[in-house]
């Protein structure tokens, strides 16, 4: 009996440096260490201010997180904007998207759960005041 542990205990210190070594990090495990998948969510409505936006329309991944018909707060400080200099001050911000514009937004979110808000905007297009 103490000889068949012996072989047993040999087999095994074999067996899983062979095995760790045939990973080498790709192929199982894919997808550890990483956070979870991040999608393009579109929300599309009007802005409310303050970085607020009235849902009114969104792609399936809005839909599904029940966002649509709902007031959704987005930070912009890192976002393109895509919006004219409405208030003629020489630069493009928040400041010129107004209250009532029908803007979309895109954030860059989470697949299965978006998270807490303020989402972070990618880009956010005034669709009321374009820059053309």
């Amino acid at each position: 009996m103490r000889k068949n542990a012996l072989i047993i205990a040999a087999l095994a210190a074999i067996a899983i440096p062979a095995t760790a070594a045939a990973n080498n990090g790709h192929g199982q495990g894919h997808g550890q260490g990483h956070g979870p998948k991040a999608v393009s969510y579109i929300f599309k409505g009007s802005y409310a201010g303050g970085g607020s936006v009235d849902v009114n329309h969104g792609n399936g991944h809005v839909k599904r997180a029940g966002l649509v018909d709902t007031t959704v707060q987005f930070d912009l400080s890192s976002a393109k904007l895509t919006v004219a200099d409405t208030n003629g001050d020489g630069t493009v911000d928040a400041n010129d998207v107004a209250t009532g514009d029908q803007v979309l937004v895109q954030a860059r979110l989470p697949k299965s759960d978006p998270g807490a808000q303020p989402f972070a905007a990618k880009h956010l297009v005034d669709q009321t005041n374009s820059p053309d």
